[in-house]
């Protein structure tokens, strides 16, 4: 029967305690959490808390987001790439010891990347080979630099190998591309947002103009069956969580944690639901 567990993203734009954000996830009805996967992060405790407090408040972690701030180097030799690709690997073998099964990863980062290098797939290479030790599937995400995506997928040969189809990025960033149609059998997550089909805003569902038929039709028609995450973010909060973007500027101007969780989930229930037009 067809009913994806209902999934967010740990961090939705309010800079509250990470057990905060989880209990009012867990509080508007969302069952998975989407955690940011990273040794040191704002906002975030050390990654054996994160667990644990996912768990404390009845949340499954499906998959989780690996660190990127330093992807770029992956691809350029010398000596920081080679530190930064040893602890993405600590990070993917450290998935497998907290029973993550799938870690969203970057190829890139920025929209004018280092071009494609040998030295840079051997070491994503590296991480795809750490993976398959630690029962830890890799989704790497569509980015502005869509291409990069698909040549490395066309290849890497592993069952451990597949693509994080993120619908917002496909909508303002290539949408001459249908990623979720284009690698249909080896979708592995999914990032669900909206925005204006010119920048990258994280709008919650039916909020911008994306064609939510259509990407419910392409995800349906595709090999995945795990959760539908949202990837959405409050714009412009302050330290205490209120709008400081103007109401021209924010569809979500005013609106607390809990009525943004509960209008974030009541997209999810109507995308879910079919209830799209």
């Amino acid at each position: 029967m067809f009913n994806p567990t209902p999934a967010i993203a740990g961090w939705f734009g309010y800079p509250l305690e990470l057990d905060d954000r989880l209990r009012l996830i867990r509080q508007a009805g969302f069952e998975s959490v989407l955690l940011w996967w990273a040794y040191e992060s704002a906002y975030e405790p050390p990654i054996p808390q994160k667990c644990e407090a996912a768990a404390r408040h009845g949340l499954s972690v499906e998959n989780a987001h690996l660190q990127f701030e330093k992807m770029n180097s992956i691809w350029l030799d010398g000596i920081e790439g080679e530190s930064y690709s040893d602890e993405l690997a600590r990070l993917v073998a450290d998935a497998g010891v907290y029973s993550v099964p799938t870690l969203v990863i970057h190829l890139t980062r920025t929209s004018t990347p280092p071009p494609f290098t040998e030295v840079g797939f051997n070491r994503f290479m590296r991480l795809v080979e750490t993976a398959e030790k630690a029962g830890v599937r890799l989704a790497f995400e569509n980015l502005t630099y869509v291409n990069r995506l698909y040549e490395f997928i066309r290849r890497v040969d592993s069952h451990m190998v597949g693509v994080c189809f993120d619908s917002g990025h496909n909508h303002c960033r290539h949408p001459e591309r249908r990623v979720c149609r284009d690698f249909a059998d080896r979708i592995f997550a999914v990032h669900l947002h909206d925005n204006d089909g010119l920048n990258d805003k994280h709008w919650i569902p039916f909020d911008g103009n994306d064609d939510w038929d259509n990407i419910r039709s392409e995800i349906l028609a595709s090999s995945y069956t795990g959760a539908w995450s949202l990837e959405v973010e409050h714009p412009m909060t302050d330290k205490f969580g209120k709008s400081i973007a103007s109401r021209e500027d924010d569809p979500y101007f005013g609106m607390g944690a809990e009525e943004y969780l509960a209008r974030a989930f009541e997209a999810h229930r109507r995308l879910i639901d079919g209830k799209v037009k």
